[in-house]
């Protein structure tokens, strides 16, 4: 197979990177995105920008989405000017969002009733992972439909895992997520603990992310907390706040237990009413330290969350 021609709707941090590593490969990429100039870097390199979403599907052979909610999802491929109108039968429209299980199904069937192809090709990695080609791709879909995406993958991808049917790729998504969620409550919880035990802050983030008890991602992330570097989110607290709630809902349809998850839920959403959603996950642990009355901290580096937010300005003690 040839040079395929790609279609991508999203350009957030990983939808950028991801857009980026294509051009860079060769592909001939058309973008869209709904705040336009997210799209400037890449057409200065050469992408196409598409007005619409069925500007960026005509005439692709591979449709890729990497949006925030299923909702979004929805609007792009299916609402006023949406790509599927445009699409040439027999595109595969791959979705990398973060969605539910059961929207993931839904998506499938409506993509694949209007003569096209669907895979849930679901990520884990950041956007440096995206510009290194190192995510690890989980994908629900039929074999040849992810055979059609190979070479995409061989750019993108350092693991790809075809877990079976349509829906499967984004279950486990959310079940990483999820274990993403608790370990960020976890982390926290015991840098506040530790520190109103008397520890010092930085000798406890290094003792943990040294031992056996951290992992990557917890020593990523226990960086982030010790420079108080929120506001240049890797992963919004909004987003995870999502992620958990999709967990959730199907955990309870599934008669599944997770009071871990529900807890870390409960603090996220506390999180966000606080004006810390559009900041990285980690500010979790600046809800931490509120609920535990520290409020010598500031929010972040320079000691704001982002303008214009509810409850912006320092922690205060409850």
């Amino acid at each position: 197979m040839g040079m395929q021609r790609i279609g991508f709707l999203g350009l957030g941090a990983m939808g950028g990177a991801m857009a980026g590593r294509l051009l860079d490969a060769g592909f001939e990429v058309s973008v869209y995105n709904r705040t336009e100039a997210k799209a400037d870097p890449l057409v200065a390199r050469g992408a196409k920008l598409a007005a619409t979403p069925a500007a960026a599907a005509t005439d692709v052979d591979v449709l890729l989405l990497s949006l925030a909610t299923a909702e979004v999802v929805d609007e792009l491929l299916f609402g006023d000017g949406g790509a599927l109108g445009a699409a040439n039968a027999g595109t595969v429209v791959a979705d990398m969002s973060t969605v539910s299980p059961d929207a993931a199904r839904s998506m499938a069937r409506r993509i694949t009733d209007a003569g096209h192809r669907a895979l849930d090709a679901c990520v884990l990695g950041n956007a440096q992972h995206a510009l290194d080609g190192e995510l690890r791709f989980m994908i629900g879909g039929a074999a040849e439909d992810v055979a059609v995406l190979e070479s995409v993958l061989d750019v993108l991808a350092k693991q790809v895992v075809h877990l079976g049917e349509h829906g499967m790729g984004a279950t486990a998504k959310v079940t990483m997520n999820l274990l993403m969620g608790v370990q960020m409550q976890a982390l926290a919880e015991a840098i506040v603990f530790g520190e109103r035990s008397g520890l010092s802050r930085e000798q406890l983030i290094g003792m943990i992310t040294a031992s056996g008890y951290s992992s990557p991602v917890m020593r990523f992330k226990g960086g982030v907390m010790s420079r108080r570097a929120f506001g240049r989110p890797d992963f919004r607290l909004s987003l995870m706040r999502k992620d958990l709630l999709l967990a959730l809902c199907d955990a309870q349809r599934l008669g599944v237990p997770m009071p871990a998850t529900s807890a870390s839920y409960q603090v996220l959403t506390s999180a966000v009413n606080a004006g810390l959603g559009d900041l990285d996950c980690a500010a979790v642990l600046a809800e931490a330290e509120r609920m535990s009355g520290i409020t010598v901290r500031p929010w972040t580096q320079d000691g704001q969350p982002p303008a214009g937010r509810p409850g912006s300005g320092p922690p205060q003690r409850p």
